[in-house]
């Protein structure tokens, strides 16, 4: 089965003129767009800022570093990953607007939840909701956003919407730890109604409560647009049976989406978790130092990067090269490689230095260039659902396998802690470029399925 049997030949191109006239104005467009990449900004600092509080949680609660790697693994990771096949149901059949506005204010309450707790088991769960809510945003954003643009615009929309990632991420690391210290300086604080609270407490709610604003200001901003489907589209939503085969049908294709991100992503998520650590314990850098150049790092070369990886892909579609999406993310995958593997594993500062700085243009940064090549693989009716698929496939692989590789390489195949440079670099030579020959393979599957 391919995409092009989805449409009987005649319907096609009549298809095309009514779904490009029924699409809101482009000014409308990209502030939608631009909206929903603050959102994610604002979803990653909520996620990320967990990282920046090891110590007084673990003080307070009296956890060890397994149970702490549970709150920022199982407990996020795994419920945003088992979230999604639902969520990805509820985004083909009911109001993307809605599901999004759900998930906003669900993870906003309960991060500021995480102020409330006092034992492992009540931040966990906590944590859990958080996981939830998160998971109802990219699978939501990524159908509103494909029905708003043509295809050829697509990947640049949905890179600006993934810049959300580096924002978040850099922001996190610049401003929260500047918030996390500035609290922690004026120390344990009596709220009303919720009483005597904690630094790190005080932290949860200050940057969780802000996100009901962004709730708020999402039911004015965001319209649901018409979804564009064919009229036995319409006639006919399909089971998730239905859509697990049709993505099983495709697997070709589908697979080198999905292992060519997740391949990437865990040398992604193994730098954000390791190159503070490599900072400090080689350079010298104290954590906070450390936080602000990467953070600075993330937010010039991440936000340059995601946007130039859109571009990119759009031009080469203009040009006529349809598999210019995976064109772009291949190239990524090795240029992430390089930079990672010779800026760890560099004993110069002069070499390191720029060259991880230069490797955070690549971290991640294509998710919104894959995910415009996912839209267009995937009939608008299963989008939700075959993209929160990839999105938990992606952060599985990259959350739960990237940090633990590079720590179990340091710790039982060097035995030293000052090696994590030379760990970080095995893993970027690796798996980035596993990445790349994913994509590769997965060039063909695509191009047959789109051309019919």
């Amino acid at each position: 089965m391919t995409i092009a049997t989805e449409l009987p030949p005649e319907a096609v191109e009549p298809e095309v003129v009514i779904a490009d006239a029924a699409r809101p104005s482009l000014l409308y467009s990209w502030l939608v767009v631009g909206f929903l990449m603050v959102l994610y900004t604002s979803s990653f600092i909520d996620r990320q800022i967990l990282a920046l509080l090891v110590k007084p949680i673990r003080s307070d609660l009296k956890i060890d570093d397994f149970e702490y790697g549970l709150l920022t693994g199982l407990a996020f990771v795994g419920i945003y990953s088992l979230a999604g096949l639902p969520i990805g149901v509820l985004v083909d059949r009911w109001s993307r607007k809605g599901v999004i506005l759900v998930g906003v204010t669900a993870w906003s309450l309960m991060t500021a939840a995480c102020g409330l707790t006092n034992s492992f088991g009540s931040l966990f769960a906590t944590r859990i909701g958080v996981g939830i809510g998160e998971a109802t945003l990219s699978p939501a954003s990524y159908s509103l956003i494909s029905d708003l643009f043509p295809k050829d615009k697509l990947g640049r929309a949905l890179s600006l919407y993934g810049l959300g990632i580096p924002l978040g991420s850099g922001l996190a690391l610049v401003i929260g730890g500047q918030v996390v210290a500035s609290i922690a300086q004026i120390g344990s604080i009596d709220l009303p109604i919720v009483g005597l609270t904690r630094p790190w407490q005080a932290v949860f709610m200050a940057i969780g409560l802000p996100g009901l604003i962004l709730a708020l200001l999402a039911i004015f901003v965001v319209k649901e647009p018409k979804r564009h489907k064919s009229q036995a589209e319409i006639d006919s939503q399909p089971t998730i049976g239905e859509a697990l085969s049709f993505f099983w049908q495709n697997i070709g294709a589908y697979a080198g989406l999905f292992m060519g991100m997740g391949l990437l992503a865990m040398y992604g998520y193994g730098c954000v978790a390791w190159y503070p650590t490599l900072l400090e314990r080689v350079y010298g850098f104290t954590i906070r130092d450390a936080g602000l150049f990467l953070g600075i790092s993330t937010l010039i070369f991440g936000g340059g990067g995601g946007l130039l990886a859109g571009w990119m892909a759009d031009r080469l579609l203009a040009r006529g090269r349809p598999d210019g999406h995976y064109l772009v993310s291949i190239g990524y995958c090795l240029g992430f490689a390089i930079t990672g593997a010779v800026g760890s594993a560099s004993a110069s500062p002069y070499v390191c230095f720029p060259l991880i700085a230069l490797s955070l243009a690549f971290s991640n940064t294509i998710i919104g260039v894959v995910a415009a090549a996912l839209q267009i693989l995937t009939p608008p009716r299963m989008r939700g659902l075959i993209s929160s698929l990839f999105l938990a496939m992606a952060a599985f692989i990259g959350f739960a396998f990237g940090p633990s590789a590079i720590g179990f390489i340091t710790s039982h195949i060097f035995h030293d802690d000052q090696m994590v440079g030379y760990s970080l670099a095995i893993v970027a030579a690796i798996f980035p470029t596993l990445g790349a020959v994913a994509f590769w393979l997965g060039r063909k599957p695509f191009l047959e399925q789109t051309r019919g």
